[in-house]
């Protein structure tokens, strides 16, 4: 299965009946308002400790971009796409493969179509880090940024990471037998509000 057809699988069961996914909260012990800074690094932090916990012979990374013009604080003069925001910022992993394709389901012909590109990112943690970083500034004010949706896969475990903000993340799996790890070890972090539907998981 090619590394697009396991994202698109992955991704697609989080709209339909068989979910499995773990939610974790990131920076919410922060206020959004006033209290960015520490609100971003508790985020990463967090972000990267399960990330490290999933990823040990390391990951593809994929990112999605819609078009929207990036911020340029920070980044070089000319910076167009998100894409060229990466490289900016010093990221370097290799891209690996890129298609089109529509995030979110929707009803109407206005839904977006957005250009993703893959990374092999090897056991590189630094170049993952990057785009951890990337994602939860998304929608904050800090920068440089890149406006991306990003997720991490691990194609042999079919084990996929989606951080949406700094709000939370997601981890997908098509067995929830691969989540019960991180679910034990970073259960303080699991999102209140739908802890019923991931303790039927097991």
């Amino acid at each position: 299965m090619s590394f697009e057809d396991l994202w698109s699988r992955l991704w697609a069961t989080r709209f339909g009946p068989n979910d499995v996914r773990l939610r974790f909260e990131l920076g919410g012990e922060f206020d959004d308002s006033n209290e960015q800074v520490p609100r971003f690094l508790q985020a990463h932090r967090r972000a990267s400790a399960i990330a490290d916990a999933l990823f040990h012979e390391g990951c593809i990374g994929i990112a999605a971009w819609n078009g929207r013009r990036p911020c340029p604080a920070g980044l070089d003069d000319g910076v167009k796409d998100a894409f060229e925001a990466f490289r900016s910022t010093g990221f370097q992993a290799t891209q690996i493969g890129e298609w089109r394709a529509e995030l979110y389901p929707a009803d109407d012909d206005d839904a977006y179509i957005w250009n993703v590109r893959s990374y092999d990112l090897g056991q590189d943690k630094t170049a993952r880090d990057t785009l951890i970083w990337h994602a939860i500034a998304y929608e904050m004010p800090i920068h440089p940024s890149a406006p991306v949706i990003t997720f991490l896969l691990d194609p042999v475990a079919s084990v996929m990471l989606h951080i949406y903000d700094d709000r939370g993340l997601d981890v997908i799996a098509l067995d929830a037998d691969k989540l019960r790890g991180i679910y034990d070890s970073f259960a303080d972090w699991l999102l209140d509000y739908d802890l019923e539907r991931m303790r039927k998981l097991f």
